[in-house]
């Protein structure tokens, strides 16, 4: 459980760092990757 709550606190960094770029694709693949760590950390063991 500890490792899902780190990982998902380093997405939400992710998230806060590269949404307010200004170039879509840093603020949407940062999304992206984000989303996938948080799915693949709590539903991949």
């Amino acid at each position: 459980m500890t490792q899902e709550i780190v990982v998902i606190q380093l997405a939400a960094l992710l998230i806060a760092s590269s949404y307010d770029h200004s170039q879509p694709v840093i603020k949407w693949g940062g999304l992206i990757i984000a989303v996938g760590t948080v799915v693949s950390s709590i539903f991949g063991g």
